[in-house]
């Protein structure tokens, strides 16, 4: 679904040119959901406004179902840190919000609106102002937004970062039951160990600036996922443990990644 050939972005400023990403090969099946994990500045962000379109890359190519992508299109929907709501619209109005800009039937999306608010634990509350929400439910209103036009692509940059961490593993168990029913390629940026297992079929694993893959590591746990006591947690832990060794890695000579012993995944 989503291709990443030989993907390479630098920025221009006052200081000189700055290399963000190097070299990134990466494929997203359709379907799959795709942690991108790494230190603060390693290109994590500029890496998903690329593939949104929003950002061109210096070189390489990405395409999105074998199309290049050049500009921002409708199949692809990107979540943000910030909910961003209007806060004179009703939470009903703020998940309409694409539909009056695309200039979609209102009438016909409306009951998907309500179906997405109730996936979402927010049934009843479609009347209710932003100021009336918490954190947590003011993203929540945000995921359906993003989710009316049934995006084929989701893009998602640290949704849950400004949240506490009580609030961050619930909106983790609920994004799980709306990718499991919705079926989108979700490529999820954090950086977050504990988000990384509960939500990823792989995390991609980033190198500090310029942003180079590491590695990819295959999370091969049931769903749902939780941090607490269960069948899977001592898979949970080794894996979070995994993922911990290959943060703290160093650089290796000529500013290549380290070798992680990970390979084979």
């Amino acid at each position: 679904m989503i291709k990443l050939a030989a993907v390479s972005r630098t920025f221009d400023g006052r200081s000189g040119r700055v290399e963000a990403l190097r070299g990134i090969d990466l494929d997203v099946a359709e379907g799959e959901f795709v942690a991108v994990l790494g230190r603060s500045g390693c290109g994590k962000s500029t890496l998903l406004r690329m593939i949104a379109g929003l950002l061109p890359v210096t070189e390489g190519e990405i395409t999105v179902a074998g199309a290049p992508i050049t500009r921002p299109r409708r199949d692809i929907a990107m979540l943000f840190q910030r909910p961003a709501l209007l806060p004179w619209r009703s939470v009903l109005d703020n998940v309409l919000l694409p539909v009056e800009i695309f200039g979609w039937s209102r009438s016909k999306h409306r009951e998907r609106a309500r179906e997405l608010l109730d996936l979402t634990g927010l049934g009843g509350f479609e009347k209710r102002l932003p100021h009336e929400l918490s954190g947590g439910m003011q993203q929540r209103v945000s995921l359906c937004r993003s989710l009316i036009g049934e995006p084929r692509v989701m893009l998602m940059d640290e949704p849950f970062s400004a949240l506490d961490a009580l609030t961050r593993e619930e909106l983790s168990g609920e994004l799980q039951r709306v990718h499991m029913e919705t079926k989108a390629t979700i490529v999820f940026v954090t950086h977050s160990i504990d988000e990384a297992v509960l939500l990823a079929d792989r995390v991609v694993v980033l190198s500090p600036r310029p942003g180079r893959i590491r590695d990819i590591l295959e999370v091969d746990i049931p769903r749902p996922r939780t941090l607490g006591r269960n069948a899977h947690l001592a898979e949970v832990a080794r894996v979070s443990a995994e993922l911990h060794e290959l943060l703290m890695e160093r650089d290796g000579p000529a500013g290549t990644p380290a070798a992680s012993g990970t390979g084979g995944r």
